[in-house]
This record gives C-alpha cells, sequence and structure tokens, in this order.
C-alpha cells in the first residue's frame, strides 16, 4: 500500500491539478460560450496525464539530488524503486499520448511540443542554467493553448498563456535560489550557480515587475472585466509587488522555499481571476 501512495505522490498531485485548472481557465477565455464539452475533458486529460508523468520522469532523473534536500520524496526514501518509477512515468506519458489523439490538429501539435519540452526538460533542460527555467514556464502555458483550441476559441488562450509563462518563470528561478546547494552537490549548471545569486534575484524581479503590469492589460483592453480586476490587482499584483521588494536582499533556503511555495499557490488567485473574469 505504501508503494502504490507512493506512486501517487510522484505525480504531485497539487501540479497536475493546477493544471488541469490552466486547461479549463484556457477554455474560457474566448467569447463564445462551450457546446461541446467532450474535446475540453479530454484536454483535460491529457494535461494531467503528461504533466504527472512529467514529474515522475523529473524525480526518477533528480534522485540523487533529492537525497541531498529532499529526502522525504518516494525515490530518495526507497519508498518506490528507480525501475519502478521509470516504468510508471512512462506509462503516464504514453496514456497522455492516447487521450490526445482524437483531439483537433492544433491540439495535436500543442500536445506534442509539450511532450517533447517535458521529455528535453528531464533529459537536459533541468540542469542548464535558465533554459529548464524557460522550458517549464512554456510548458505552463500550453495547457492554456490547450483548453482553448481543443473548444474551438482560436488563440484567446494565448493571453493567460503569456502571463502563467511569466509567472511560472519567476517561480522557477526563486526554486533555483532554494536549491542551489543541492544543486552545487549534483554539479548542475543553474543560473544562480553560473550567474550568482544576486543575477538571479535581479532576473526574478525584472520577470515579476513585467508580470505587474501584463496582468492589467486583460482589464485595460476591455477582454476582461471589473471581477477579474479586482481578483487579479489583490491577488497576483500585489503579492508580486511584494516578492520585488524582498527579493532585494539575499535569503537563505528556507525562505525561499516559502516563498516559491507561496508563488504555487498564489498562481490558483490568477487562474481564479481569468475563470470569473
Amino acid at each position: 500500500m505504501a508503494a502504490v501512495y507512493g506512486l501517487l505522490r510522484l505525480t504531485r498531485p497539487d501540479n497536475w491539478v493546477i493544471a488541469a485548472i490552466a486547461v479549463i481557465a484556457g477554455a474560457h477565455t474566448g467569447p463564445e460560450q462551450i457546446t461541446d464539452w467532450s474535446p475540453l475533458i479530454r484536454a483535460l486529460v491529457v494535461a494531467v496525464l503528461f504533466t504527472a508523468g512529467g514529474m515522475v520522469l523529473n524525480d526518477v532523473a533528480d534522485v540523487e539530488i533529492d537525497r541531498v534536500n529532499k529526502s522525504y520524496r518516494p525515490l530518495p526514501s526507497d519508498v518506490v524503486s528507480r525501475p519502478i518509477a521509470l516504468i510508471w512515468g512512462v506509462l503516464l506519458l504514453l496514456a497522455g499520448v492516447i487521450a490526445l489523439l482524437p483531439l483537433p490538429p492544433a491540439c495535436r501539435w500543442i500536445g506534442a511540443g509539450s511532450l517533447a519540452a517535458i521529455i528535453m526538460y528531464d533529459l537536459w533542460g533541468s540542469r542548464q542554467p535558465l533554459i529548464g527555467n524557460i522550458i517549464v514556464a512554456i510548458v505552463t502555458g500550453l495547457a492554456f493553448l490547450l483548453g482553448g483550441l481543443a473548444v474551438g476559441h482560436g488563440w484567446w488562450s494565448a493571453i493567460p498563456a503569456v502571463l502563467a509563462f511569466f509567472f511560472i518563470l519567476g517561480r522557477e528561478i526563486v526554486k533555483d535560489l532554494e536549491d542551489i546547494e543541492a544543486d552545487r552537490h549534483d554539479g548542475r549548471r543553474t543560473l544562480p550557480l553560473t550567474a550568482g545569486e544576486a543575477f538571479a534575484r535581479a532576473l526574478a524581479r525584472l520577470v515579476f515587475t513585467i508580470l505587474i503590469i501584463t496582468v492589467t492589460i486583460p482589464a485595460v483592453t476591455g477582454w476582461l472585466g471589473l471581477p477579474y480586476l479586482l481578483v487579479i490587482v489583490p491577488g497576483v499584483g500585489a503579492p508580486m509587488l511584494w516578492l520585488v521588494v524582498r527579493l532585494a536582499r539575499p535569503h537563505d533556503e528556507a525562505s525561499y522555499r516559502r516563498i516559491q511555495l507561496f508563488l504555487k499557490w498564489d498562481m490558483l488567485a490568477g487562474l481564479l481571476a481569468i475563470l470569473i473574469g
């Protein structure tokens, strides 16, 4: 039973729940009502399976580094073996591909791009400065596009996709700041280790500043209304401003961990703003 629970933990349910909500939010960005829900459900299943499989393979690739600073995870704690986890991750991704096939051609291209990016990140990108951060941000943005294109809303979902890109890019840089010592132990070439902690903090602050500006664009242009503005300003804009100020100085690992966990859950505020806007 512990092994089964470990396999579930490897998928990191909080991540694939956020991916599912992103698909739904992307599907609700168009000007027309959704008449056929079946493509959206398929797109949601694809996003969940791809995200879950990607999380599993990421843990398989990162098992040695996780022994340093995240020994509680299923692989470094030996709850699940590495070969079993690898098979589990591959099966999840294959199931995602099967779920993707009935969707429209544009969705299949988006899904194929997401799958390629996930594999590239797990095998190579996570060890490269900034490249891995950008890959994760792109994959997150593609979830919005997948939802919008699945229900025939064209490229309206590109707007929240761009906002999500900046949000996730900033958060991924903060995650690298949190993992400086573990990444150094593993010989990784993350942004803080190659360009310095001060540069990484400055770039994160720049990304969050851009986000503060861009989150108001949907309301200013009339694409989303007052409900969006009432949620996005206190829910995302104000916290980003707080982070820009806070990241002006260095922090210890525990403080960076609190910041990135806060960002993970603060993304829900952005998703809520889009859904009700």
